[in-house]
């Protein structure tokens, strides 16, 4: 009984945990470059996944195994974002908002509330003020939108600006990373008029579990990579960190957060196809084909009887 007792209480933490990440994998358009995500996938155990510089062009789905990638790009292979989703928590997908190569989002059904993840690719350094400022009145758009009300919005991304180790309200924790930068101080008046915090600020963590981003050839580690929950849900993030050393070839490390909520499966109705009353139908079948004997039946007398006729007259 104790033995089923915690069987139970397993499999309902294993229902109500799940991890969401983020990723800069530089390209999947390389062979074998999405098979590498699936399995870093597996191995750190994510559900869900935003990943930026996917380059791939155009907007669409497509499964792959036991996944979904939900992916949004532009005419050519360059940036694109893109949501890749575990078969487990597919069914709870309620609608796909696939804005332009920088920007994807879906929204899932969840307990107690609803979900809006969202995937960001914020410009670099090289593109002006008013570049970044278009990003974020696009992602504001959805939140007034698809995630106003109740619904428990998740912002993931490569910002490529630092918030800084140094507290700011209850926007930006302790436990950051390097000096805050202007496109820092843009995302945390971002996090401000939204009413969201940056998450992987409020985890004490070493270094190597902190920092995102290491510029090729530079032993400075940077954090440019950030999850934002709306504060009210804040106390749903159960633990983040990155998990430097996965198998992808890129200078982003894998940052991951552990959400404590319960998906719902949408049970998606099927046109039922006209059911047939196969009795009724024989039934008449069988009216019919009495009908026709009867019809031929007196078809056959009539012209026996105008044969004899026609023989008594001598006509034949």
């Amino acid at each position: 009984m104790q033995a089923l007792q915690q069987e139970k209480c397993k499999d309902q933490k294993e229902h109500l945990g799940y991890k969401i990440g983020t990723w800069n994998v530089r390209t999947l358009n390389q062979a074998g470059k999405l098979q590498n995500l699936k399995t870093e996938m597996e191995k750190n155990e994510v559900s869900v996944l935003g990943v930026s510089e996917v380059r791939w062009k155009g907007q669409g789905e497509i499964r792959s195994g036991d996944y979904t990638v939900y992916y949004s790009g532009g005419e050519r292979a360059e940036r694109s974002v893109a949501i890749v989703v575990h078969k487990s928590v597919v069914r709870s997908v309620i609608k796909k908002i696939a804005c332009n190569d920088r920007i994807i989002a879906l929204k899932l059904k969840a307990e107690p509330v609803d979900i809006l993840i969202m995937q960001v690719y914020m410009p670099t350094s090289e593109y002006e003020d008013d570049e970044v400022e278009k990003v974020y009145d696009t992602i504001e758009e959805i939140l007034q939108g698809d995630g106003r009300g109740d619904t428990n919005s998740i912002i993931l991304g490569d910002w490529n600006s630092t918030v800084g180790d140094e507290p700011y309200q209850n926007i930006v924790g302790s436990h950051g990373l390097g000096r805050q930068n202007h496109r820092g101080q843009m995302l945390i008046d971002f996090c401000e008029r939204n009413g969201l915090i940056v998450t992987n600020t409020w985890f004490k963590k070493p270094k190597r579990r902190i920092y995102t981003w290491k510029a090729p050839g530079d032993w400075r580690r940077h954090q440019i990579d950030y999850i934002l929950v709306k504060h009210r849900f804040r106390s749903s993030v159960k633990d983040v960190k990155t998990m430097p050393g996965t198998d992808i070839d890129s200078d982003h490390n894998l940052l991951v957060a552990k959400f404590r909520t319960r998906l719902k499966k949408i049970i998606r109705f099927q046109k039922r196809r006209p059911r047939w009353d196969l009795e009724k139908l024989y039934a008449q079948r069988q009216n019919v084909q009495e009908k026709r004997r009867n019809v031929q039946k007196r078809n056959s007398v009539q012209l026996k009887v105008k044969a004899e006729m026609l023989k008594c007259s001598g006509t034949i």
